[in-house]
């Protein structure tokens, strides 16, 4: 509605604007008129000093009220165009990312629909990528400046498209580019070998005049048949995966070889989501064996797959996708309900002196995931068990990030259930982290074992964690042991503990049970001949743990 009598409201593009409608400007007049012809009827003829008065008066009137309309006209019109600014701006918000004004995954998705809808002869193309080591960057140099180059990969990638090129922020370190009117997947490896190369060729410059070396990996997709955005992408993310595997810093084109592996994939994703509710998990122990006296100290479990059709699987065959796709977080609920069932079995046959501990493993998706410890408080037992469970997470992921993991881990402990560090000396800060982080135990690295006894770097390696372990008051496991060289070395180090081939393979619980020799109290108490390097007898080694 219009704010007075003699203005108007229109649209004007988006925006709303008010306009002076002309014969209402003569509508002072008209009362003039209306005046003067009351005056003649009540008092007779006006005399021409009362006329020009009268005339006067409207003469005025009409000019004010035309000021005053104008002003309103002039204020909505502002507040039209304020409040279309602010529609503006909240449009572009919901569709560009704050950090670094590109466009977010919403908008890309939006064009690349219209894009596929239009393309028809000439081909459309997705390059995704992601920048190598990102996590990385930020623990060394911290997340501002991290922040600062994402900017700057934004900068060099619209520098390395073409103008028309839709490009976009998905979060994180990753980016999407959509090309548009290409003739050839030529043309959109030539585009992807641009991005490589803007990004990887000169450092990017931080607070402080740091110079960071940065590397994208990036996997492209072509339009060739009735794909829909959805599927463009998720072969775009195929190919990236594989350009990973290739050796980072380069870019991979999605081909039929490919097309085959995402089918299978797709199946075995589609079995893996059927195996924990059809109960074909399986979980193999390894002992863990105490250096001083031989006891078999704890196990550590770890999860197979016995497929209906493709027999038993290794972790390295499914656990990936499982991280990929995020079953990892029931599979990791089902391991831990399992693994604590096992455990309960043997304290109930060893008796009240058992000491026996079950390590399982953590990855990133369960860290970060609130559910984990909804499922470690549902599958503790109220028994003597409950404080058994040692649950392991890498250094690098905790590294990674800290503030999360760290406050996961504490929560852990509060519980009653001991944390460990697997893979201990691959981390890039190794020894400056360990005096924060939340843990019982550390696991040596198997790539610094397999050398002892041959490289004397890798022993000064283990004695110096061993050493600074022990004066924190943690203990200390090393994996991956097979030969009896390496077991001396351990042992004359002051390693705690053990565990590996030459001392037990992953078997099933009954298996393990009846090869671990009992001692008195049951099972799982046996003593191995630590100076014969006795194999566990009766296990079947399982190629891969």
């Amino acid at each position: 509605m219009a704010p007075w009598p003699w203005t108007a409201r229109h649209l004007a593009g988006d925006e709303v604007r008010t306009r002076i409608v002309p014969w209402a400007l003569a509508s002072p007049l008209v009362v003039v008129g209306v005046i003067a012809l009351l005056l003649r009827l009540l008092v007779g003829p006006p005399s021409a000093g009362t006329l020009l008065s009268v005339l006067a008066g409207g003469v005025v009137s009409a000019v004010l009220l035309l000021h005053l309309s104008m002003q309103a006209a002039e204020r909505l019109d502002e507040e039209g165009r304020h409040r279309q600014d602010v529609l503006d701006a909240a449009r572009r918000q919901a569709l560009h990312d704050p950090l670094t004004d590109l466009g977010n995954r919403q908008l890309f998705s939006d064009r690349l629909q219209h894009a596929l809808a239009r393309r028809g002869s000439h081909a459309c193309a997705v390059l995704y990528l992601d920048l190598d080591s990102f996590k990385t960057i930020n623990d060394v140099h911290g997340h501002a400046a991290g922040d600062t180059v994402l900017v700057e990969v934004a900068s060099r990638l619209r520098a390395a498209v073409r103008p028309e090129d839709t490009v976009a922020r998905f979060g994180g370190d990753e980016f999407a580019v959509l090309c548009e009117d290409l003739t050839d997947e030529l043309n959109a490896s030539r585009i992807a070998d641009r991005v490589v190369s803007s990004i990887s060729d000169r450092p990017v410059v931080v607070t402080g005049g740091r110079e960071i070396s940065v590397t994208p990996s990036v996997g492209i997709a072509l339009a060739r048949d009735e794909a829909d955005a959805s599927k463009l992408l998720r072969r775009a993310d195929a190919a990236l995966y594989r350009a990973k595997e290739g050796g980072k810093a380069r870019s991979e084109l999605f081909d039929e070889r490919m097309q085959a592996q995402a089918v299978d994939t797709l199946q075995t994703e589609d079995d893996l989501s059927l195996a924990v509710a059809q109960g074909q998990l399986r979980l193999h122990y390894q002992p863990i064996v105490d250096l001083v006296d031989g006891h078999v100290q704890g196990v550590e479990a770890l999860v197979r797959w016995q497929h209906p059709r493709r027999g038993l699987l290794q972790p390295a065959d499914f656990i990936p996708l499982a991280e990929r796709s995020g079953l990892i977080v029931s599979i990791g609920a089902w391991v831990i309900a399992e693994a604590w069932r096992t455990l309960e079995g043997w304290y109930a046959d060893a008796g009240d002196d058992c000491r026996l501990t079950v390590s399982v493993n953590i990855s990133s998706r369960q860290l970060a995931n609130g559910e984990l410890l909804d499922a470690i408080a549902v599958a503790q037992p109220s028994g003597r068990a409950a404080g058994a469970l040692l649950v392991e997470v890498t250094e690098e992921l905790l590294v990674a990030d800290a503030k999360a993991g760290f406050s996961t881990l504490h929560a852990l402990r509060t519980m009653g259930v001991r944390v460990g560090v697997d893979d201990f000396g691959r981390g890039i800060s190794s020894l400056s982290h360990l005096q924060s982080m939340p843990v019982d135990h550390v696991k040596v690295d198997r790539h610094f074992i397999a050398g002892l006894g041959r490289h004397r770097q890798d022993e000064a390696v283990v004695a110096g964690i061993v050493g600074m372990a022990k004066n924190m008051g943690l203990g200390v496991i090393a994996e991956g042991v097979e030969t009896t060289e390496q077991l001396e070395t351990l042992r004359r180090l002051g390693c705690d503990a053990a565990q590996g081939f030459l001392l037990g393979y992953p078997s099933p619980a009954l298996d393990l049970d009846r090869a671990v020799h009992p001692g008195p109290g049951g099972a799982l108490r046996g003593v191995l001949d630590l100076d014969a390097a006795v194999v566990v007898p009766s296990v079947v080694p399982s190629a891969a743990f």
